[in-house]
């Protein structure tokens, strides 16, 4: 059943990690690329065992190592490692990542991984609160990130995006779970 589960479990934290309306990956134009060899080296990593996995974690590893500057590898070798429960090389891998491409999707996933490793991450969900509201952007980064951090504010927003029918209540029945529940679903 773990093996049937996994794949989408994948799937869900690819969502999490791009769901930053500017982050469509950009397609890729020669297929022998060092991008495409390892978007299939990810594939291959889905269906490994862990001694398969630790050799296609090497591979990636050494590719985006050759490939500093290509934020896609970055990008992928963090899903990777996340999808492997590496969870510290991961938030490693995001902080790279948000210095290159600072988006508030990898810095959630941070504080996300951390307080999920147990740290208390209320300061760093506030910067993505902070940095949401200076550019007035109202999504799931901004949500989550008030849900972890200030539970009146969250409730009064969520009240006002079903109102203006900006969300629907579906839209957070992930919150439901509580945080704890949440960030063990996410990273198991």
């Amino acid at each position: 059943m773990k093996i049937i589960l996994y794949p989408f479990r994948v799937m869900a934290l690819f969502f999490l990690l791009c769901s930053d309306t500017n982050s469509y990956p950009q397609p890729l134009s020669i297929e022998n690329s060092p991008t495409s060899e390892v978007a299939n080296l990810v594939e291959k990593l889905v269906m490994a065992d862990s001694k398969q996995s630790t050799e296609i974690l090497l591979k990636i590893n050494m590719i985006r190592i050759k490939h500093p500057e290509n934020t896609d590898i970055l990008l992928m070798y963090a899903h990777s490692l996340i999808g492997e429960k590496r969870y510290r090389e991961g938030i490693d891998t995001l902080k790279i990542l948000y210095e290159k491409k600072p988006m508030r999707t990898y810095l959630l996933t941070q504080c996300m991984l951390k307080e999920r490793l147990g740290g208390k991450e209320r300061s760093c969900y506030d910067d993505i609160v902070q940095l949401s509201e200076k550019k007035n952007l109202i999504d799931s980064d901004y949500i989550t990130a008030l849900f972890f951090t200030d539970m009146e504010k969250f409730n009064t927003v969520k009240q006002q995006l079903i109102k203006e029918h900006k969300f629907k209540e579906s839209d957070f029945f992930v919150f439901t779970l509580g945080k704890q529940k949440m960030l063990h679903e996410f990273f198991p």
